[in-house]
């Protein structure tokens, strides 16, 4: 399915800790899609470097970087240099952490250059990936997770004051996510979508963009493509999934999907088996 040989992705769910799956890839020629996760993406880069987009600005995190990034932030990802980089992440459902954490995390950095807690964070991860028990897997976890919320978490977003027009502007652009996530498997109107924000198609476009670095597009493609894999980790059949997306078919899903996530969506269930009864092998 990759363009390079030595390029892989592999999923697990974790079978003892509900809200978390691990994620080791190496890639190189694969460049994902504008993309988001529900969860919390905490990981750290092996070898190599990446290079991704986060809020915005462009980041480049070499060997021995700590990656964090909020839930349902757009980001993408690809190769910096010809060699391509590895890398472990831990996706963490926004429940998980804040049971762990009492109160809403926040990483306001996305990209930390800290070689030894990325040393760490490896060893972890590889013990986790193979935890025999609920114990290894949880202490494990906890310690991990810890020493990244300690180190560089913050307790909740830091919000300044704003302005009567700037609220008003923001509960628009919530009508707007809201619309969007209520009506993923319907066909969405440019013209729907900027009157829920109360602004013009034109004015509507570039405001979005420069609050959520994303076009309505590229953002509804990202939700799209998460709801499916919330489903699929369900055990949802990728037909299924596709519908429940609003996407056309399961070849359209399967395009996206390997785009965003670098594996096909039977993949991705066999990684973490959620297959569905009766399917075959991927």
């Amino acid at each position: 399915m990759f363009q390079h040989p030595s390029e892989f992705v592999m999923f697990k769910a974790s079978p003892h800790l509900p809200g978390v799956e691990l994620y080791s890839a190496r890639l190189i020629d694969h460049a994902f899609a504008p993309h988001v996760h529900d969860g919390y993406s905490l990981g750290a880069i092996e070898a190599g470097v990446e290079r991704f987009r986060y809020q915005g600005e462009e980041h480049i995190a070499p060997a021995g970087t700590l990656v964090m990034l909020n839930p349902d932030e757009l980001h993408t990802g690809k190769a910096e240099i010809a060699t391509g980089w590895t890398y472990q992440m831990l996706y963490i459902e926004p429940d998980t952490l804040r049971a762990m954490t009492g109160s809403e995390a926040f990483f306001p950095d996305a990209a930390v250059h800290d070689p030894a807690l990325a040393a760490a964070y490896q060893a972890v991860f590889r013990q986790m990936w193979d935890a025999p028990d609920d114990i290894a897997f949880v202490s494990g976890f906890t310690q991990l997770v810890d020493a990244l919320v300690a180190r560089y978490g913050r307790n909740a977003r830091d919000i300044s004051p704003a302005s009567a027009r700037t609220q008003q502007r923001m509960a628009g652009m919530q009508r707007v996510l809201d619309c969007i996530e209520a009506n993923l498997d319907q066909t969405l109107s440019i013209a729907t979508l900027a009157a829920e924000a109360g602004l013009s198609v034109f004015h509507f476009v570039r405001t979005f963009s420069a609050i959520f670095h994303a076009t309505p597009h590229q953002y509804l493609q990202a939700r799209r493509a998460a709801r499916a894999k919330f489903l699929l980790a369900r055990r949802a059949t990728p037909s299924d999934a596709a519908a429940a997306a609003g996407l056309t078919d399961q070849s359209h899903l399967n395009r996206w999907f390997k785009r965003t996530y670098g594996v096909t969506p039977a993949q991705y269930q066999q990684q973490i088996g959620t297959r569905p009864p009766g399917s075959s092998r991927a």
